[in-house]
C-alpha cells in the first residue's frame, strides 16, 4: 500500500438553497444544495462518497453573466473502482492536493473564486468571461458518471467498507435546478477538467436533450479515454456506469476501443466537439498503470496518439496536442500561455466557439520524444 500512496500522489493534481439564496449578480458565485428528485420512480439523493471520514454533503456553484451563453464545467478529481484504490481517499484535511486517488469530499480549493483559466472572469482574452456558469464539483471516485453503493475490503486492514458512487445521480438533480431555475441558453459550453472531461462525455446527451435549441460544443480537457478491459469491467461492477444515452446499442459491451466522444460527435454532427492533452500527461498515464497496463508511461501516449488520429477523421471535432507532461489546464494561468501547438490555446477555443471555419488541429512539433526516460 505504502507503493501505491506514492502513485496516487501522481493522479491528482456556507450552502444556500436555491429557492432561498440571494439575488446574484454578473459578478458574483454562488454555492447551491440540490434537493432530492424522483425520475421513473427512483428517487436520487445528492451525495458524496461517504468514505471513512468524509463529509456526505454535495453542493455546486453558480454564476449569472451577462451574455446568452452558458458553461457547465464538470471538475475533476481522481477516481477509484476497486478495493486497493476506494482505499486511499483525499479528504479536506489532505496535507497536500495531491494526497489520495480520489476526492472523497468536497474541500476548501472547490471554489471557483479561486481557479484561473476560463474562470479568470477579469481577462478579456477569456472567452467565456460574460457567460453563465454551472460549477459542478466532483467527490464520489466515478467520473460523474456511477449510480451504485459499492462494497469493498480494504487489504491492509481487511475491513468492509462502502462507497456512494453516485456522480450520475448527483448531476441528474443539478440538472433538473438548472431547468428550474434558467432560461435555455443561445450558447452552451459543456466542459470538464480530468474526471470532469468524462463527466461532460456522460451527460452530453442528457445535456442536449434539456437544451435541444441551444448552439452546443464539447470541450475535455485532459480526459482522452485511455482504458484496459480489466478495468472497464471492473468499472461497470463497482458503477454501474451511466452510457451516454442513445450511443450505444442496449447491453452492449464496452471495450477499450469503444471511442463515445466519437460517437457523440457522429451523433451531433451540428456541434463542435474538442479535446485537449498533453503528450505525456503523468496523471493518465499513472492511471493507465492502475488499471493494469504494461509500460503504461510510453504505452499511454500512443495509445492517445492513435486514437486522437481516428476521433479526428469527423468533420466536427478537432484536438489541441500540447507538450510535456502536465495535468488539464482549463483552470490555470497555463491556459493563456500555452503555445506549444503553434496556436494560443484561449485563442483556439474563442475559434471553436465563433463556429470560425478556419478552427484546426494544433499538434506541438517533435514533441513526441519522450525528454525524461519513464519512472514507473
Amino acid at each position: 500500500m505504502k507503493v501505491l500512496a506514492a502513485l496516487a500522489a501522481l493522479t491528482l493534481s456556507g450552502a444556500a438553497n436555491a429557492a432561498d439564496a440571494p439575488a446574484e449578480t454578473a459578478s458574483e458565485w454562488r454555492q447551491v444544495t440540490p434537493q432530492a428528485i424522483r425520475i421513473g420512480g427512483r428517487e436520487f439523493t445528492p451525495t458524496c462518497s461517504q468514505a471513512r471520514g468524509a463529509d456526505p454533503a454535495y453542493r455546486f456553484w453558480f454564476r449569472r453573466g451577462a451574455s446568452d451563453g452558458l458553461v457547465i464545467f464538470f471538475d475533476g478529481g481522481g477516481a477509484c473502482w476497486d478495493d486497493v484504490t476506494c482505499a486511499i481517499p483525499r479528504l479536506r484535511h489532505a496535507a497536500r492536493d495531491d494526497d489520495g486517488f480520489y476526492k472523497a469530499e468536497l474541500i476548501d480549493s472547490d471554489n471557483p473564486n479561486r481557479f484561473s483559466g476560463i474562470f479568470d472572469l477579469g481577462n478579456p482574452r477569456n472567452p467565456v468571461r460574460d457567460w453563465s456558469f454551472v460549477y459542478v464539483p466532483y467527490c464520489t471516485g466515478d467520473v460523474h458518471s456511477g449510480s451504485n453503493t459499492a462494497h469493498y475490503t480494504d487489504p491492509d486492514t481487511g475491513e468492509a467498507y462502502t462507497i456512494e458512487h453516485r456522480g450520475a445521480d448527483n448531476f441528474r438533480a443539478v440538472l433538473r435546478w438548472m431547468k428550474d431555475s434558467l432560461a435555455e441558453p443561445e450558447r452552451l459550453l459543456v466542459a470538464g477538467s480530468s474526471a470532469g472531461a468524462y463527466g461532460a462525455a456522460t451527460h452530453y446527451t442528457r445535456i442536449r436533450q434539456a437544451y435541444p435549441d441551444a448552439r452546443t460544443m464539447m470541450f475535455g480537457d485532459a480526459g482522452q479515454g485511455v482504458t484496459t478491459q480489466a478495468f472497464l469491467d471492473q468499472r461497470e461492477r463497482s458503477w454501474r456506469f451511466a452510457a451516454p444515452r442513445g450511443l450505444l446499442p442496449r447491453n452492449a459491451a464496452i471495450t477499450p476501443d469503444t471511442d463515445l466522444v466519437a460517437l457523440l460527435a457522429a451523433r451531433f454532427p451540428e456541434d463542435r466537439f474538442a479535446q485537449y492533452t498533453t503528450t505525456h500527461d503523468i496523471t493518465q498515464s499513472s492511471f493507465y498503470a492502475l488499471m493494469g497496463a504494461e509500460n503504461a508511461c510510453a504505452t499511454w501516449t500512443n495509445a492517445m496518439t492513435e486514437a486522437l488520429h481516428r476521433r479526428q477523421g469527423a468533420g466536427n471535432f478537432r484536438s489541441y496536442v500540447a507538450a510535456g507532461e502536465t495535468h488539464s489546464i482549463l483552470r490555470t494561468p497555463r491556459f493563456y500561455t500555452e503555445r506549444s501547438a503553434g496556436a494560443p490555446l484561449a485563442e483556439w477555443l474563442a475559434a471553436m466557439l465563433a463556429g470560425a471555419p478556419a478552427w484546426r488541429n494544433q499538434a506541438c512539433e517533435d514533441c513526441l520524444t519522450r525528454v525524461q526516460p519513464c519512472q514507473y
